[in-house]
C-alpha cells in the first residue's frame, strides 16, 4: 500500500469563497483565514465552501480498497487498466493478514502468471484477479467530500485496508489543513499519528 499527495492544496480559495458570501473579501493572514474557515465550515457546518479546494492522491492498494473508494461518488478516479497493462508488469497481491489465505493467493498468482506467459489475452486473464490484486489509481476529492470519506473510512468499523489508506491520506495532508478533519478522526489524532 502506498499513498502520495500529488498536488499542493491551498486554503486560499475556501477563504475567498467565505469572503464572497459575506462580502468581506479574503484574508491575507493565513491564521485569520484558518480561524474564519474553521468557524464557518466546522463550527457552523456551512461546509459547502470546502468544495473550493481539491486534493489529488496517487494510491497503490488492493482492488478491495479501490472498490470501497468508488462508493464515494463525489470523487474523480483514474485507474491503471488491467485490460491494457496486466501483461506488462508484475502481478502483486496485497497481504490479507491470514497466512492460509495468502498461500492460496500465491497459488492463484502462479496460475495467473502461467496464463499470461501462454499469451492469453488480458481481457480473459484479468477476470481471474482477486480483490487482493494491487492496483494503482489517482483520486481527486474536494475537502467537503474528503471530510465525508474520512468520517466513514477512519472509523474502527471500516475494512482494515481502506482504513490504512485513509490514515495515510490524512497523514499526507498539509499540517495546516488538518484542523478541517479533526472531527473525522476516530478517538484522537494520536491514534492516527502514533
Amino acid at each position: 500500500m502506498k499513498v502520495e499527495l500529488l498536488n499542493r492544496p491551498t486554503l486560499e480559495f475556501i477563504d475567498s469563497a467565505i469572503g464572497e458570501c459575506y462580502d468581506k473579501g479574503k484574508y491575507s493572514d493565513i491564521k485569520k483565514a484558518s480561524k474564519r474557515i474553521n468557524n464557518v465550515a466546522n463550527v457552523y457546518k456551512h461546509s459547502s465552501v470546502l468544495e473550493f479546494t481539491n486534493v489529488i492522491f496517487q494510491i497503490t492498494a488492493s482492488t478491495k480498497v479501490l472498490l470501497e473508494m468508488t462508493r464515494h461518488r463525489h470523487a474523480n478516479y483514474a485507474c491503471k487498466s488491467s485490460r491494457y497493462t496486466l501483461d506488462k508488469g508484475e502481478v502483486i497481491f496485497e497481504p490479507t493478514g491470514d497466512n492460509e489465505i495468502d498461500l492460496i493467493m500465491e497459488d492463484l498468482k502462479i496460475k495467473i502468471l502461467d496464463q499470461i506467459s501462454k499469451g492469453k489475452k488480458n481481457d480473459v486473464v484479468s477476470l481471474m484477479l482477486p480483490q487482493c490484486y494491487q492496483y494503482r489509481w489517482q483520486v481527486q476529492f474536494n475537502y467537503r467530500s474528503l471530510q465525508n470519506f474520512f468520517k466513514l473510512r477512519l472509523d474502527r468499523n471500516a475494512h482494515f485496508q481502506i482504513r490504512e489508506v485513509a490514515e495515510a491520506m490524512y497523514n499526507s495532508l498539509p499540517s495546516e489543513h488538518k484542523f478541517l478533519f479533526e472531527d473525522c478522526v476516530y478517538n484522537s489524532k494520536d491514534e492516527i499519528n502514533g
